[in-house]
């Protein structure tokens, strides 16, 4: 009866989620968005439009599920809203929709992870040990991914900045101003290095709209929370405060960024003698001592001396 009461619980959550999605998706648009659409379609030829592909529809489709499901569980603070967004800007997203979308991933998986741990439990016959734990796991997955990215993001701006400032260096000293030198090194590094880029150009792009350069550089360092983006917003501040050269601050600067780069590397070399000794104990060891010492004990198990 209670599994049953569960199953019935469950299946009106689920259906009761896809009929709101989907009446948001159909019903949901408010006047505000139906007359931004009117006027994109007055000024905008649909001949004009190019179409979506699959991939920008489907994130386009994920996003609206996303949205819809994180409506009851938006936070109502601005402290909450601003903290969630810095984070999102640690890790490079910066799409309007995101903020939505985190908050709805988290109901989606926990929901995910309540329905998962009822087949698991109801299949191993221990509902108690495996339901509290998959509805965890589903509820905190976007908090880990989130995470997980800020990480890899903060390592791509680190790693990729020293060659961002040599490229810089020469376009400086080639004639370019540090702004013209910034549009040109984010539109080189597009491949090779996607996060600084597309930083450079949010950079430029702030001070084609007016914004002073030092205050877009400060923007820059707290916008992706990077030591080395935040050294180097303050290193150009003075280098036009007290009037030095740009070039050669920024050669200073790129060569004390690589050096700082090699010592955490051999930092991270001198630790791997430390991390390998304990696989060394727990794994390696016992495996030498059965293959060195197991013919031995064979042999003195069969000996007479152990037969008496």
């Amino acid at each position: 009866m209670f599994d049953q009461t569960i199953v019935i619980i469950l299946i009106a959550a689920a259906v009761a989620l896809v009929a709101f999605t989907l009446l948001n998706l159909v019903l949901g648009r408010g006047d505000s968005t139906k007359l931004r659409e009117r006027l994109v379609e007055r000024a905008i030829d649909p001949k004009n439009i190019p179409s979506k592909n699959a991939k920008q529809a489907m994130g386009s489709m994920l996003t609206r599920i996303g949205s819809a499901a994180a409506q009851p569980f938006m936070p109502k603070k601005r402290e909450q809203v601003s903290l969630l967004r810095k984070q999102l800007g640690y890790a490079g997203i910066y799409s309007p929709g995101a903020i939505p979308l985190m908050k709805g991933s988290k109901f989606i998986g926990l929901l995910i992870g309540i329905i998962g741990g009822y087949f698991m439990g109801n299949a191993t016959g221990n509902m108690m040990m495996y339901f509290p734990i998959t509805a965890l796991l589903g509820y905190m997955a976007p908090t880990i991914w989130l995470k997980l990215r800020i990480k890899r993001n903060q390592k791509e701006l680190t790693l990729g900045l020293p060659d961002a400032l040599d490229l810089m260096v020469v376009c400086v000293e080639a004639g370019l101003t540090v702004d013209a030198a910034m549009q040109r090194v984010g539109t080189e590094l597009v491949i090779a290095h996607p996060a600084i880029s597309r930083e450079l150009g949010i950079a430029h792009m702030e001070t084609r709209v007016g914004l002073a350069r030092v205050q877009a550089m400060k923007n820059l360092g707290v916008r992706t929370g990077n030591t080395a983006l935040q050294s180097l917003a303050a290193m150009l501040t003075q280098a036009d405060r007290f009037g030095t050269s740009i070039a050669k601050s920024l050669r200073i600067h790129a060569d004390t960024l690589r050096t700082s780069r090699q010592l955490a590397a051999e930092e991270q070399a001198s630790k791997a003698s430390v991390k390998m000794s304990f696989p060394l104990v727990l794994f390696i060891f016992p495996a030498t001592f059965l293959v060195v010492m197991g013919p031995t004990v064979i042999n003195l198990m069969k000996s007479s001396l152990m037969n008496e």
